[in-house]
């Protein structure tokens, strides 16, 4: 009982990277600028032209991870619609872990038209290619081929059709995810201009709201050419 417990985590010293990261972090903060990756110039942030909308998130803790998320891949752009959690919550924000900032500038609003505004295009992710969605599409064959979104299953082929924003006119690339029990509705999918469900295996239902987020926003990193030096 008289055993001392290890101190867990890193301190300043036990790593050179870790410190040096810190430094660097610290020193974007001092710069100015609103967030961290405004400061970011040779190269600027990767996906400074892409805006992850999160709808109706049920799970503070959820709102922490994506806001992580987004962090961790140079994303500074995060719109809650209508939540129905406490995204300033104690919860929220220790699972932001370094990206509480993205939670409190992040723009909340009540509907996912709201949250659209300024965007070039949207990209719906959904586990289940709605039947009902598919099924309108395909009456509606002959009509405006733009009234309908595209599918997707292939996340290579989705990054080479939807690549970002328009850097030139501010406009950005809508990354929109659903909450984490239903999704998105045939309605919010119909909004945007691309549906896709990301490839998995046969094990479980679905990916998690958060790790759908972290698996599209590394693609689209990915696919960037992004060679960060983080030493």
């Amino acid at each position: 009982g008289s055993e001392k417990r290890p101190i867990r985590g890193a301190k300043r010293g036990d790593s050179a990277y870790r410190d040096n990261f810190a430094e660097r972090i610290k020193e974007l903060r001092a710069s100015g600028a609103p967030t961290p990756g405004a400061a970011l110039v040779n190269p600027p942030a990767v996906l400074s032209d892409v805006v992850v909308v999160f709808v109706s998130p049920k799970t503070a803790s959820n709102v922490g991870a994506m806001a992580r998320s987004c962090a961790a891949f140079e994303c500074e752009t995060l719109r809650l619609v209508a939540p129905v959690c406490d995204v300033f919550s104690r919860a929220s924000m220790n699972a932001a872990k370094g990206a509480q900032y993205l939670i409190k500038n992040a723009l909340i609003v009540d509907d996912l038209a709201d949250a659209l505004v300024g965007t070039r295009a949207a990209v719906a992710f959904h586990p289940w290619m709605e039947d009902e969605l598919r099924v309108d599409a395909d009456a509606d064959a002959d009509a405006d081929a733009d009234a309908h979104p595209t599918f997707y299953d292939d996340l290579d082929a989705l990054v080479e059709r939807f690549p970002g924003g328009d850097a030139a006119s501010d406009e950005k690339l809508a990354l929109v995810f659903g909450n984490e029990a239903d999704g998105l509705s045939v309605e919010q999918l119909k909004m945007c201009d691309a549906v896709c469900s990301i490839p998995m295996g046969r094990l479980v239902e679905s990916l998690s709201v958060t790790h759908a987020g972290v698996i599209t926003l590394s693609r689209y990193f990915e696919r960037r050419g992004a060679r960060i030096d983080r030493r």
